[in-house]
């Protein structure tokens, strides 16, 4: 278990403390800028699951995802409610008062100074304020009408932050219509922070911030994309993200046309293999793609802080794999009386009277096998995106070794487009260190992304082909299934249903698919509903060898 899981863990158990519901899993959670849980975010996130419905929040909170001022109008809900839950929980817990003011005192030492009326200015003011300090006199009046008494209920708790918006900051109240639409269809954008707030499975953003600042930490959304955006924009902004397209237009219009069909219409797809395009990215995707390039570096520089034990780790997978492609050549009756001498074999016909000594197929013809291994790409990932580069190199490296044909491809989705990119295609062991350029952002279509990886993986010559998915099998898009009044989520059970049946479907066209999960006991029935006996937990790097093993014998010992 590696810091980023314990930290997580952490964090869980300091809102379930909070929250006493512990068969539920956290959707929030609180880290400061060093990555550390941070006992009185989580803390609070806990008492207001217990005192609140949550849910009813959100549709505020997706209206302020569509504002460039999103940072500080969450800001804002954040105090409102930490005030009142603070009123609330300080009576059954005395040692809250002493948790804020160490809070307070962290948030105070790594928020910049600021001026003005925005969200870093705010978070300093509300700190000094909790420490009995002198704080912006121009906040004085923003921090009494969030502390000022309010009705314990959802329904005052948004109009208080509505209230202060609109007196403060001069933003526009918002109607029940606009608040449904947000619901809907409200998508995330960021300001900067020091302390990480995230959805650990759910949120589908990357972390932007400043590097050390403090306070309230909103995770961004890959994009300022909302809704069905205008396909010119949403390709100009997935090709600056991730890399011109692999596909001719009439190529693509073909595929999609296939494709994108019943629970998928009106969906896009993006094929690439990372080249950038030959044109400076837009404003809208500068942020994003600056923010891949450092992602990229912090894999490396993880895989590199444990190399002796990847290297290991790269050993042992490499023999495994070798013994399991020599056993099943025997069991395949691949030895013979007749064909290609096997020179490892040759001592058994004198000393055994064992004819058997040749082969019908050179070991490691790419015509036997071939692996793809499909990354899931998206938001939830985010707190696990170097373990999870590292383990794929590692399973990457070691089929090269074993001469087996592999590619990796990393998929999610945004604004509607799932994009598949390809970090590493066939008979290119030069690209394997591309493994670690996986990042993980945007949401995941996971019936489309396995139903445009078997298309792709028919296209190839392999007699047996595997498809090893590493994912947390929780479908979740923001384009929405056709049908009824506004259609239905991409996500739950329909997501599930839809990616077990893409998962069938494989399996009929001779794709053997198999999934390492990287999820949570929660989504643990849904990946077995999905990929049934082909699925095991992602194991730490000690493991990774021999359950890997297991998975790739047994499926093709089932061939």
């Amino acid at each position: 278990m590696d810091r980023q899981d314990i930290q997580t863990r952490r964090a869980e158990n300091q809102v379930w403390n909070g929250s006493g519901a512990y068969d539920a899993k956290p959707e929030l959670l609180v880290f400061d800028g060093g990555g550390d849980a941070d006992l009185y975010g989580n803390t609070v996130l806990g008492l207001a699951g217990r005192y609140y419905r949550f849910d009813l929040f959100r549709p505020l909170l997706n209206d302020f995802h569509r504002s460039v001022q999103e940072g500080l109008y969450t800001d804002v809900f954040f105090f409102v409610l930490e005030n009142a839950v603070f009123r609330r929980g300080a009576q059954e817990r005395p040692i809250l008062p002493d948790l804020r003011a160490a809070y307070a005192r962290t948030l105070l030492r790594d928020t910049p100074p600021a001026e003005g009326m925005t969200d870093g200015a705010l978070r300093r003011a509300w700190a000094q304020q909790v420490l009995g300090q002198p704080c912006d006199k121009a906040l004085v009046p923003v921090l009494a009408d969030i502390a000022a008494p309010l009705k314990p209920t959802e329904a005052e708790l948004i109009r208080r932050t509505e209230e202060i918006l609109y007196t403060h900051f001069r933003r526009a109240r918002r109607s029940a219509t606009d608040r449904q639409w947000a619901a809907w269809v409200g998508r995330k954008r960021d300001a900067s922070g020091g302390v990480r707030f995230v959805r650990p499975n759910g949120l589908r953003a990357l972390s932007r911030g400043t590097g050390g600042a403090g306070g309230l930490q909103k995770s961004t959304l890959l994009s300022f994309l909302q809704g069905r955006t205008p396909e010119p924009i949403l390709r100009r902004y997935v090709e600056d993200c991730f890399g011109v397209s692999l596909l001719t237009p009439s190529q693509l219009t073909d595929m999609e046309r296939a494709l994108c069909t019943g629970v998928h219409k009106n969906c896009r797809l993006h094929v690439t293999d990372g080249t950038p395009p030959q044109r400076p990215p837009g404003p809208e995707a500068a942020w994003d793609a600056e923010q891949f390039r450092r992602q990229r570096e912090k894999n490396r520089a993880y895989y590199q802080s444990q190399l002796s034990q990847n290297r290991l780790t790269i050993a042992r997978l490499t023999q495994k794999l070798h013994n399991t492609l020599l056993l099943k050549q025997e069991d395949d009756g691949g030895l013979c009386r007749a064909g290609a001498l096997c020179p490892a074999l040759a001592w058994r016909a004198a000393a055994l009277d064992d004819e058997r000594v040749f082969t019908r197929r050179q070991p490691g013809n790419p015509g036997e096998l071939t692996v793809d291994i499909l990354l899931d790409g998206s938001a939830s990932q985010n707190q696990q995106q170097e373990k999870l580069a590292a383990q794929a190199y590692i399973i990457v490296e070691s089929l090269t070794r074993c001469h087996i044909p592999v590619r990796v491809t990393a998929f999610c989705s945004v604004s509607g487009c799932t994009v598949l990119r390809i970090l590493r295609d066939y008979d290119h062991p030069e690209q394997n260190n591309r493994v670690m350029d996986y990042v993980s952002a945007g949401w995941n279509r996971d019936g489309l992304a396995l139903r445009a990886m078997g298309r792709l993986m028919r296209q190839t010559a392999g007699e047996k082909r595997l498809l090893l998915v590493l994912s947390d099998a929780s479908p979740n898009d923001d384009q929405r299934i056709p049908g009824g009044l506004g259609g239905h989520a991409y996500t739950g059970k329909r997501g599930v249903d839809d990616t077990a049946a893409e998962t069938a479907a494989l399996r009929l066209h001779g794709v053997t698919p198999v999934c390492l999960f990287s999820g949570s006991d929660r989504e643990a029935p849904d990946a077995r509903r999905i990929y049934g006996a082909a699925m095991e937990r992602l194991p730490s790097v000690g493991w990774l060898a021999d359950t890997v093993t297991r998975l790739i014998q047994g499926q093709i010992r089932k061939g």
